[in-house]
């Protein structure tokens, strides 16, 4: 999974025009361009789409390369995933018993490490998302603060993009309409939270981090992965699609 899901540019204009038969009727002149007074470029394609693209430069030559909207990028990583996941999962819970703890040993790292790409991958694209779909001119009050697209970006915390700035951009609630898809999305935030922030209990035992790998295993790792899907196409139709 994952090959099949459509990627997307920040910005793809289609035109009924051909670059090659534009540039043929323009004389440009002869000059030698400065790229570091220039980030930004813009390829022309074949079937006559205008993709944004930028500009890196590698040893003083310039590589321009089509800009991906990244929430279908972390999208389409933790597609790829999902699968595998599942499937050692399932291999651990079949090597129940004392006996199969060396091969229960070495699926569950494989499972962890995995489902750790999973989670802050599907957690990041959310976010992108969210980022995204604010107007430039786009203003809220929350918590008596007043907050611009920037403000948003920076410091508007998760629950506060989904319940109040996301529905109010479209005038319409995932969080309402799909209450109980969002408790599962909630749980995907509160895991990843505690992926990117590993804390280490002891419990009055020795030093453990069992309640986080605990929670790993009873995670829904299926649904979560279509109701982010849900989530983004809500407010996008067909913002992750795949290939026809």
């Amino acid at each position: 999974m994952g090959d099949d899901l459509k990627k997307k540019y920040v910005t793809d204009i289609k035109v009924d025009w051909s670059y090659k038969d534009l540039m043929s009727k323009i004389n440009v002149p002869d000059y030698k361009v400065d790229y570091k007074d220039f980030d930004q470029a813009y390829v022309f394609t074949e079937d006559n789409r205008i993709i944004q693209g930028f500009l890196y430069l590698h040893n003083g030559k310039p590589l321009v390369i089509p800009e991906p909207e990244p929430s279908i990028l972390y999208f389409i990583n933790a597609s790829r995933h999902i699968d595998n996941i599942i499937s050692i999962r399932t291999q651990l819970f079949d090597s129940i018993g004392l006996e199969k703890v060396m091969q229960a040993d070495q699926l569950f790292s494989d499972f962890f490490l995995l489902g750790t790409n999973f989670v802050i991958n599907l957690y990041s694209s959310i976010e992108a998302f969210n980022n995204s779909i604010v107007p430039n001119d786009f203003t809220v009050k929350i918590k008596k603060r007043f907050m611009d697209k920037d403000t948003i970006q920076r410091y508007a915390c998760f629950e506060d993009k989904m319940k109040i700035i996301v529905p109010r951009i479209f005038n319409k609630s995932f969080v309402i309409d799909f209450n109980k898809k969002w408790v599962l999305l909630d749980k995907l935030k509160s895991l990843r939270d505690s992926v990117i922030h590993t804390k280490n209990f002891s419990k009055n035992w020795a030093a453990s981090y069992r309640d986080i790998y605990r929670d790993y295993l009873s995670f829904d790792f299926e649904n979560v992965f279509k109701y982010v899907k849900d989530y983004m196409n809500y407010y996008k139709p067909d913002w992750i699609e795949n290939y026809k």
